[in-house]
């Protein structure tokens, strides 16, 4: 027994049940994924946490506790994942690895949006989501990767790969690097914005896939992998919904500069079921950076996705060898043309 069946077993035994099957789910970019089906058939989701990523596993755990804590005590609707305990621990260590294991919620997951009313249904349930901030005090949360959302901390990694990544990759890209330090002045625009608004709980990772959909595929079920939730701006999150939603392409397509990435009208439906929902505590300020938010965030995922592929691939997950660049090159695509765009606010 290999140690993923292990840890399966030692959740499952917690709760009177025993494996039956173990599978890998091929999805996600960070944490190792299986599908675990026990003795009565009933589905589990085991993931072992990346702590090259992730090097406090147990910060994970604390912030759940407070989180689930905070939706129990006001009765709030927000569905997220109920995880297993194994001596009252949510994560438990097995050798060097951390593991962790919640029932599997039936729903519906998609990699890319469908339409309009499915990215509204979703930023609706962001709004949400950030309502919970007005229930809790952040300062109870801790931050689990540290500079997660600090743009400058990017912009300090993509010029320390320029001078110590793979030589080959940097000079290939020279003219690549060249076109994003041109647009550096958005960054700065977001990060001047950044420090005058308020601190609120973040879900930091808010793409399609973590969000749980009904059969109607109109509505959310729950939010899903919070292990980035922490303290920081609304705007980040907004941003990078926008960034994950309006994105016509997976962010391993080979775009050419002339191909159209951007979705205007899910862009507008993410504004429109934003500011719906989370609009009574949104400052002006907050409301009125919200596209500058979504540019930022792209260009800066693009930097990062770059940097990567500059230091040899040492983050992300890749399959070919130019993955992260082509996920720069969508992202940096998606930037541009949100540059020109116009929304009702």
């Amino acid at each position: 027994m290999n140690s993923k069946q292990q840890i399966a077993s030692v959740f499952l035994n917690s709760i009177g049940a025993s494996m039956n099957a173990i599978e890998k789910v091929n999805k996600g970019l960070i944490n190792d994924t299986f599908l675990v089906e026990d003795d009565n058939n009933n589905l589990y989701i085991l993931q072992q946490i990346n702590t090259k990523v992730f090097k406090n596993p147990f910060d994970l755990s604390h912030n759940l506790l407070r989180l689930k804590a905070c939706i129990e005590l006001h009765n709030i609707k927000l569905l997220i994942p109920d995880y297993l305990s194994f001596e009252k621990k949510l994560i438990i260590q097995h050798n060097s690895t951390f593991w962790r294991m919640y029932p599997y919620i039936q729903g519906l997951v998609f990699e890319k949006s469908k339409n309009s009313e499915m990215s509204k249904a979703a930023a609706m349930a962001l709004g949400r989501f950030h309502n919970l901030g007005e229930h809790m005090s952040i300062e109870e949360f801790k931050n689990p990767i540290e500079n997660f959302t600090n743009f400058q901390f990017r912009l300090s990694n993509l010029r320390s790969a320029r001078k110590v990544g793979v030589e080959s990759r940097i000079n290939q890209t020279v003219g690549f690097h060249s076109e994003l330090i041109n647009h550096l002045n958005i960054i700065e625009e977001y990060c001047s914005i950044e420090r005058q608004v308020t601190k609120r709980l973040i879900h930091g990772d808010p793409k399609i896939s973590n969000f749980i959909f009904d059969a109607s595929e109109k509505s959310t079920l729950a939010i899903i992998d919070l292990d980035t939730i922490g303290q920081g701006s609304i705007l980040y999150d907004f941003g990078d919904m926008v960034r994950s939603f309006s994105n016509r392409y997976n962010e391993s397509t080979s775009v050419k500069n002339n191909t159209k990435v951007l979705n205007k009208e899910i862009l507008q439906s993410l504004v429109d079921g934003y500011i719906s929902s989370a609009g009574c505590f949104l400052t002006k300020l907050e409301r009125n950076s919200l596209l500058l938010s979504a540019k930022a965030v792209s260009l800066v995922q693009c930097i990062r996705f770059y940097t990567d592929y500059l230091l040899g691939d040492t983050y992300y997950e890749i399959k070919d060898d130019d993955d992260n660049l082509l996920r720069a090159k969508n992202q940096y695509q998606l930037f541009c043309e949100l540059k020109d765009v116009n929304l009702i606010l």
